[in-house]
């Protein structure tokens, strides 16, 4: 339903998945965190430093991070992820890698977002997924 990254410059972060992926914003705090839908999921994302730090003012249990994170978005064939790479190419974001899966023969396709997280764009068949 949902998933956490980290990043130093949320801002930038916004710019890059409302741009590069076309997400909606639904709520943000300025350089503290941003909130993104994508589908029937969203993408949470937050300050590293700003939201591993405890606050006695909220019952949440605090979200935080050390390091690069990974998530993928799905792709329904070889096709899609193919379109989601040129689109990458086509805004100037390097490729980190292309990558067809032994096996399963899926496909995906890896970047790097603004805070050095690494998002792929996968084939469902990649864990067997219709």
């Amino acid at each position: 339903m949902e998933t956490s990254i980290y990043v130093e410059d949320v801002d930038a972060a916004e710019k890059f998945y409302t741009k590069v992926f076309g997400l909606e914003v639904v709520t943000r705090l300025a350089g503290k965190f941003v909130f993104l839908r994508c589908g029937q999921s969203m993408l949470l994302v937050f300050n590293a430093d700003k939201s591993s730090k405890d606050n006695a003012h909220n019952p949440i249990p605090r979200h935080g991070a050390i390091g690069d994170g990974h998530f993928c978005f799905p792709a329904k064939d070889a096709k899609e992820v193919g379109h989601w790479r040129d689109h990458f190419v086509r805004l100037g974001i390097k490729i980190e890698t292309y990558h067809i899966w032994e096996g399963s023969g899926a496909h995906s396709v890896y970047i790097r977002d603004p805070g050095n997280n690494s998002v792929e764009v996968g084939e469902l068949k990649i864990w067997g997924f219709d």
